[in-house]
């Protein structure tokens, strides 16, 4: 089956996200026991090509309450790695996590090293920038910022079918919570780690731009696509390449195809009682 930009549907995962009924502290450890009970993804799969798993195991998991849509990430790594630490540095240039989260008519994107150093931006589909009313607000205004980006152009690669997006590169998620849990020692080589685990609390408030009439948090019932990835350097014999494993294979290197994102299904279920198992 294709959709009408004609992507193939076939593959796309599914996934229930449940409540949590205590409070999550958001520090990177995922100790508490809602994450220790929550359904975790499959081991994560090449971007380009579906039923080929990745390198290093990766798993994720997603948690809600009337506040927060929780990301969990836990990470196999052998040597964790990173040097970024200023804020909406070009974190995809070393390893990293990736969450994106999509609207009718837009999209927003997070990245994360190991470090915790974030990078965040706001994508407006431009055929769209006027009907769906983002023109309207100040925070997309595009003659208020310099850094605004054209997705999808010639120079910059991402070709959709549905055309090219307006990039806002300093659009920041208000109330946005983030942070790391590296299991061993973080730019060693000398040593052999563990890996690392994610955790990020997206504010509902702050997805009102992707809402499109959905309730802020979400209702017994409620989709919503969100695509989860990672990209991992990796050098042989002196080639350097970058694989990106995801929850979903886009079947091409490109995260950017929020119609191969993974489909979440919300429930008001508390995760960890009867009933509460990923049936999808």
């Amino acid at each position: 089956m294709e959709n009408n930009y004609g992507y193939s549907e076939d593959g796309l995962k599914h996934y229930t996200s449940y409540r949590v009924n205590e409070p999550i502290v958001v520090d990177g450890n995922l100790d508490e026991s809602s994450w220790q009970v929550a359904p975790r993804s499959p081991r994560f799969e090449d971007l380009e090509e579906p039923e080929r798993p990745a390198l290093f195991d990766t798993q994720a998991a997603v948690l809600w309450d009337d506040d927060y849509l929780y990301v969990g990430f836990w990470l196999e790594e052998p040597d964790v790695r990173a040097t970024y630490t200023n804020r909406d540095s070009m974190i995809c240039d070393e390893n990293d996590v990736e969450v994106f989260i999509a609207g009718k008519d837009g999209y927003y994107e997070f990245e994360m090293n190991a470090l915790g150093t974030i990078m965040e931006r706001f994508y407006v589909w431009q055929d769209a920038y006027i009907e769906a009313g983002y023109s309207t607000l100040p925070e997309f205004d595009l003659q208020g910022t310099s850094l605004v980006d054209t997705l999808g152009g010639t120079k910059t690669g991402h070709a959709h079918p549905r055309g090219r997006r307006w990039a806002f590169r300093e659009w920041d998620m208000p109330g946005l919570k983030w942070a790391v849990k590296v299991d061993g020692t973080i730019n060693d080589p000398s040593d052999k780690d563990r890996g690392w685990t994610a955790e990020i609390a997206f504010p509902w408030q702050g997805l009102k731009n992707l809402a499109d009439g959905r309730s802020l948090p979400a209702e017994e019932g409620d989709i919503w696509r969100m695509d989860f990835s990672r990209f991992q350097w990796i050098e042989e014999a002196g080639i350097k390449a970058c694989p990106g494993w995801a929850w979903t294979t886009h079947g091409i290197y490109d995260s950017h195809i929020p119609d191969r994102f993974t489909i979440i299904h919300f429930t008001k279920k508390v995760v960890g009682t009867e009933g509460s198992n990923n049936d999808h």
